[in-house]
């Protein structure tokens, strides 16, 4: 099962980073999830983070995509990165 990680506006990105390395040290593949200009930001830094700092001898691959989700009744388009270890 794939774990999921919101990325919000407000999100520290490394903190969101050393998240990222403990899901994919531990699963090998963890799912992001953001809507808005600033939470993808945020998650693309994250990720980058995770690469450069702390998982820099695995080989992390990802794979964004469109998404859509419900928000307080109304539906918002956001973005998927799935990253996982090749």
């Amino acid at each position: 099962m794939i774990s999921i990680c919101k990325i919000s506006a407000h999100a520290n990105p490394v903190d969101a980073a050393q998240r990222i390395a403990n899901v994919i040290l531990k699963c090998g593949v963890i799912e992001l999830q953001a809507v808005g200009d600033n939470a993808i930001s945020k998650a693309v830094k994250a990720v980058a983070i995770a690469q450069k700092s702390i998982v820099h001898n695995v080989d992390m691959v990802c794979t964004p995509s469109f998404m859509v989700s419900d928000s307080k009744g109304e539906k918002v388009a956001g973005m998927k990165i799935v990253v996982e270890n090749r």
